[in-house]
């Protein structure tokens, strides 16, 4: 006990440190009454997570998609802090979340493909991928077809993936490949927890994993009947086949549910609606963002000598630039400061 806790001292008071520069609350304030995106650069440039990322460039000049880029890239320098803090076994665990950006560039490269007008510059991440990740950013970036994209990943393990999933018919859309990108994501890192981790670092990863599996196929099955009216048949090959709190049977009467209020009633009486939520004054998104922070939070106080302090640090800064994402574009769209809030915070 001892030896663990000496062995995780060090990272968690680097993690406990970096938290300090996350964007609070009040400073969603302040950026909620930015007039313009070049006064958002200029907040940036003057908080320590991102002054060295936009330290220089010229905030009247700046792009959003470049803006966005930046944003991400503060991710993956996080992330290389901490693996560069990390011991050997430390590494290994971060590995489980680093498949997870991998995940994401693919995503990326393949809205290319599928969307010529889409443009993603990867150049800014090239040397942090270079270091951990087989993928060819350069190549992947340049692809302009499916056929291009998919011979790009020869040599990676996402080759035979993508090899496979081509030639099934019913995927055919971005939508369906990152789904498939998703559901090869989890099921890899669940195996992974499972054969490879043991005791505290088992018990946390596990835990946090199986409830994002089991909160993202209620969010998928949800939005696909309240905003899509997919059918039944197409909602099940989106679902990741994993089942945490949630029972096959749980999963089968949302699928099978015949309007959106159904599925709420079923949702109702799931694991992860606490007592007393109205599910209509509380949006099932963010129900998901509320019980996924919760079980983020839980683990870090039950598992201290475990890497949970570091992945509900790097949960919580993904979850930041998602909110300046959501910023940026309030600002570009001159919201009012209320609307801007609300839309961050929700």
């Amino acid at each position: 006990m001892i030896n663990n806790l000496l062995a995780y001292s060090g990272i968690v008071t680097k993690t406990k440190a970096m938290g300090k520069w996350l964007i609070t609350p009040e400073d969603y304030e302040k950026i909620s009454n930015l007039p313009t995106v070049a006064d958002f650069i200029i907040f940036l440039k003057n908080q320590p997570g991102y002054k060295d990322l936009f330290a220089n460039c010229d905030e009247h000049a700046l792009h959003r998609n470049q803006i966005e880029h930046i944003l991400t890239n503060a991710l993956y320098m996080d992330y290389s802090k901490l693996f560069r803090f990390a011991n050997d076994n430390q590494r290994n665990i971060l590995s489980f979340l680093f498949f997870r950006y991998e995940i994401n560039i693919l995503k990326s490269c393949l809205q290319q493909v599928f969307d010529s007008n889409s443009t993603y510059d990867l150049a800014a991440f090239e040397t942090f991928f270079a270091k951990h990740s087989d993928l060819n950013l350069k190549q992947l970036s340049e692809a302009k077809s499916l056929d291009e994209f998919i011979l790009t990943l020869k040599g990676t393990e996402y080759y035979a993936l993508f090899q496979k999933i081509s030639q099934i018919e019913t995927i055919s859309t971005l939508y369906d490949y990152e789904t498939q990108l998703d559901i090869y994501y989890y099921k890899k890192v669940w195996k992974l927890c499972k054969n490879h981790l043991k005791g505290n670092e088992q018990k946390a990863l596990r835990d946090t994993l199986g409830k994002q599996i089991d909160l993202l196929n209620i969010l998928w099955i949800y939005r696909s009947k309240k905003y899509y009216n997919v059918e039944s048949s197409k909602i099940y090959s989106s679902i990741i086949p994993i089942r945490y709190k949630l029972t096959n049977q749980d999963l089968m009467r949302m699928v099978e549910a015949t309007s959106v209020e159904e599925f709420l009633l079923v949702l109702k009486a799931s694991p992860y609606i606490p007592k007393g939520i109205d599910l209509n004054q509380n949006s099932v998104e963010s129900i998901y963002r509320q019980v996924l922070n919760k079980a983020y939070n839980d683990n870090r106080h039950r598992n201290p000598t475990s890497m949970s302090t570091l992945f509900y640090y790097l949960h919580l800064k993904e979850q930041e630039i998602d909110h300046l994402t959501t910023a940026l574009e309030c600002i570009r769209y001159s919201l009012n400061p209320s609307e801007t809030l609300k839309y961050i915070l929700e």
